[in-house]
């Protein structure tokens, strides 16, 4: 299991400007970025941020992985910044599973569980196969399932499919995923890729709960790391 150490993160209504320039939610060209770790790392140092996690897309039989971590490592002894293990997998069955494997779950130090595609029977479904209603309702269990499972440590851009399939996610369910993050102790993935016109839909209901939240990109390429709102955040949160 992973150790989840929750140091790393912080509650919404302790969000400083110092957290706000964190990124934790980056993909390399291990498997669909176009970086190189030692790239992001020398662009986020540039940029002026303080903390990074890489946290490239892993299933459970992934082969790189141990590779992939020896990287991190050693671009992260080599930098001023902190540079954290991290990986993104998939929700995979509707009683809260991960798709990864043991190792790299004690290896990691940030475990995104996001949902994807959504399983059904042998299939993995596309969001828009579903109306608009259903999409949300699945995403909404699939992601509390997740959450009382807590075999990760964040949980990744939530409402995030039904978003990008039907533009929007309903309040009521950011606020029921939002309510079990804070009491599982599991951070709440602000995410730029997805977040953008939620932001403030959000902001209200975050600082009523005040659950661990971690800021991320979903950067695939350079120009986007450290994309995280922050001008929006600044002002949400009062910073």
């Amino acid at each position: 299991m992973m150790d989840r150490d929750m140091t790393i993160f912080r509650r919404f209504n302790e969000v400083d400007e110092r957290y706000l320039s964190s990124d934790k939610h980056i993909h390399t060209c291990f498997v669909d970025g176009e970086g190189t770790v030692r790239n992001i790392v020398k662009e986020a140092s540039v940029r002026g941020l303080n903390q990074i996690a890489i946290t490239d897309h892993m299933r459970k039989d992934s082969t790189y992985s141990a590779g992939y971590f020896d990287e991190i490592e050693k671009q992260a002894s080599l930098s001023d910044i902190q540079v954290l293990k991290g990986f993104e997998a998939k929700i995979k069955d509707f009683d809260g599973n991960i798709d990864i494997s043991d190792d790299v779950l004690s290896r990691a130090e940030v475990g995104i569980a996001s949902v994807h595609r959504f399983p059904m029977g042998n299939r993995l479904c596309f969001p828009e196969e579903f109306d608009k209603k259903i999409c949300q309702e699945i995403e909404l269990e699939l992601t509390l399932n997740a959450v009382k499972k807590g075999i990760c440590n964040v949980i990744g851009h939530p409402g995030g499919m039904s978003i990008r399939a039907y533009g929007e996610f309903p309040s009521e369910f950011f606020e029921e995923i939002i309510d079990a993050c804070s009491k599982s102790n599991i951070a709440f993935d602000i995410n730029s890729a997805y977040h953008v016109n939620a932001a403030k839909q959000v902001a209200g209901i975050l600082k009523r709960y005040d659950p661990f939240v971690s800021f991320g990109s979903d950067a695939h390429s350079l120009d986007r790391i450290g994309e995280c709102l922050q001008d929006v955040w600044r002002e949400c949160t009062n910073v």
